[in-house]
């Protein structure tokens, strides 16, 4: 497991160029250093649909995107392609900005939000897969290179975070299923990061209550969890 100094090298020269956009006055509107795209269900924006934001992301973007989500519940299957890169994705209200998709399977192709395109920044959104318990149903597949959330819930049951490849950074987010729901190779800092495990379930040779989990999972993965004030198990046995 890395310490914490080294993590901090590991991810500021990474990382960096996301962290200060995040940083940046919640209200988009006074940003003016990228190009601003309106998603708004109400037809006020520029787009109703955040896939259709997007799509008008030119191929092989140079230039910060943000797009900002206003309010509403989006049933929408979403993918940022690889080739979209430095796009900012932005509610104003976590609880009020929900993207939801229900699907189930295949890891790859189930996701409701998949991330393929490197810096990428995903604040106060929720992202659920409401397929319920029984099959893997991945809310969130990140596989870009230097992809930060900040603000988010991200909600399911089995897999509900693929933290598949690259380098990421989660902030203030809260994390809910119950099965190996983050997994994935990606090298990650998660940080004031809550996990909550919604029914009992077994891993890695113990039974695990529902409640609050552990900050630091017992893994191969490179990632590390900085504390949220929650460094024990649960466990029943």
């Amino acid at each position: 497991m890395m310490t914490r100094g080294y993590v901090f090298n590991f991810f500021v020269l990474a990382l960096c160029t996301l962290m200060a956009i995040s940083r940046a006055n919640q209200d988009p509107t006074q940003t003016t250093t990228a190009l601003l795209i309106r998603v708004d269900q109400s037809g006020m924006g520029d787009y109703k649909k955040i896939q259709d934001a997007i799509n008008a992301v030119p191929s092989n973007n140079s230039e910060l995107v943000f797009i900002w989500v206003k309010p509403g519940i989006y049933e929408e299957q979403i993918v940022v392609p690889v080739d979209k890169p430095f796009i900012t994705l932005s509610g104003t209200n976590t609880n009020g900005t929900i993207i939801t998709w229900n699907d189930s399977g295949d890891i790859f192709q189930s996701p409701t939000f998949t991330v393929l395109a490197s810096d990428f920044v995903g604040r106060f959104l929720t992202i659920q897969n409401t397929f319920g318990a029984g099959n893997k149903a991945v809310a969130l597949r990140v596989s870009g290179d230097r992809a930060a959330f900040y603000n988010c819930r991200i909600l399911s049951h089995q897999d509900t975070l693929l933290d598949d490849t690259g380098r990421h950074y989660y902030k203030n987010c809260y994390i809910e299923g119950d099965t190996d729901f983050i997994c994935g190779d990606a090298a990650s800092l998660f940080e004031y990061v809550l996990l909550w495990a919604i029914q009992m379930f077994w891993t890695w040779g113990h039974y695990i209550k529902k409640g609050p989990m552990v900050t630091q999972p017992h893994n191969s993965r490179s990632s590390t969890f900085l504390d949220y004030g929650l460094d024990w198990w649960q466990k029943l046995d």
